[in-house]
């Protein structure tokens, strides 16, 4: 009983500590901590460049757990990306309270993949590729736009659809992926997530989007779970009804990517398209690191900013790529290691 009122006793005090100035005053360089390319393994350290005599003690929380100054960031205090940081200057007038974005970079530089195209093949050029994989022969594609959406199949090297799956027409149709003889497909502003039977196309549900989802863009399954992109820099991980598990940010040694639109999952790794670049970035799925890219911008067909490289499918040990409106599919190597 006597622990428990000396607890309550020390967080009333705390909750009374008057809030005296700020980090300004004390020339502190804390929230240029969130333009500062900082990775992991470096050494995070805040710094007081005036009235040092005045501060009696520092509190740093990051993420919510408490740290020290001159902490070394690992993975059991941080993640790849946008992290929260707090701080708390205790001084004798009181405390001065901080918060800010601390952005943890990889301290690995990605890797760029040398590629060659081996061959090539038409593309449905009416097609705004949205979603794109191969399964059991045949090209599985989610094409966007309002009044033209749909989900069709068609055999790689012939653009004469297979089947074909039309949306109605106030619906944008994204990215689209298979788990468990099902067909998932997202959609861009609409809230709904559609699935199809795999063999039929027959449409078997409608779910609502899961709220972690800013909007619906790539989609792609390990085999046992759902890995979708809103376009931002997260990458969300779903069961097959779609509950939530987890998510990553996807980093590399220099930049934080966001955009990240068309995803394929392919050896245990995540390829993914940034929206409106050549890049295709290899991504690690439990960190969020990217580990190699390629720079496809000699097989862009891109005119505007609508038709830009975004379709990934695994083919026979390698990689289909296309995109929007695009008239080609290019068969291109995997990394080599």
């Amino acid at each position: 009983m006597r622990k428990l009122i000396a607890i309550i006793f020390g967080l009333l005090m705390m909750s009374c500590v008057k809030e005296v100035g700020s980090l300004a005053d004390l020339k502190s360089d804390f929230y240029e901590l969130q333009n500062r390319s900082i990775r992991m393994n470096d050494t995070l350290k805040v710094n007081f460049n005036a009235y040092q005599d005045r501060i009696d003690s520092v509190s740093l929380l990051l993420n919510g757990k408490r740290i020290q100054n001159n902490t070394v960031l690992d993975s059991l205090n941080s993640t790849l990306g946008l992290n929260q940081l707090e701080i708390n200057v205790y001084t004798n007038e009181g405390r001065i309270n901080g918060k800010t974005k601390l952005p943890v970079l990889s301290s690995i530089p990605e890797t760029p993949v040398e590629f060659e195209v081996i061959k090539e093949y038409p593309h449905p050029k009416e097609l705004f590729t949205q979603g794109f994989f191969f399964h059991n022969g045949l090209i599985y594609e989610s094409a966007g736009q309002y009044k033209k959406s749909k989900l069709v199949t068609y055999r790689l090297g012939s653009t004469d659809f297979v089947q074909e799956k039309r949306l109605d027409g106030n619906i944008f149709a994204e990215g689209c992926a298979l788990l468990n003889d099902k067909i998932y497909q997202l959609t861009y502003r609409e809230r709904k997530v559609f699935v199809f039977d795999a063999n039929s196309l027959e449409l078997k549900q409608t779910i609502q989007m899961p709220a972690e989802l800013r909007e619906g863009w790539g989609l792609t399954s390990d085999g046992k779970q759902l890995i979708a992109s809103d376009g931002s820099q997260d990458l969300y991980f779903f069961d097959e009804n779609l509950n939530f598990k987890r998510q990553i940010q996807v980093v590399g040694n220099v930049s934080i990517y966001d955009q990240i639109n068309e995803l394929e999952y392919i050896g245990g790794k995540i390829f993914a398209n940034v929206w409106q670049t050549s890049y295709l970035l290899v991504i690690n799925p439990e960190s969020g690191r990217v580990e190699k890219y390629y720079d496809l911008k000699e097989l862009n067909e891109a005119n505007g900013s609508d038709d830009v490289l975004n379709g990934i499918a695994f083919y026979d040990g390698k990689l289909l790529v296309t995109g929007k409106l695009w008239s080609k599919i290019y068969e291109i190597n995997l990394p080599k290691n």
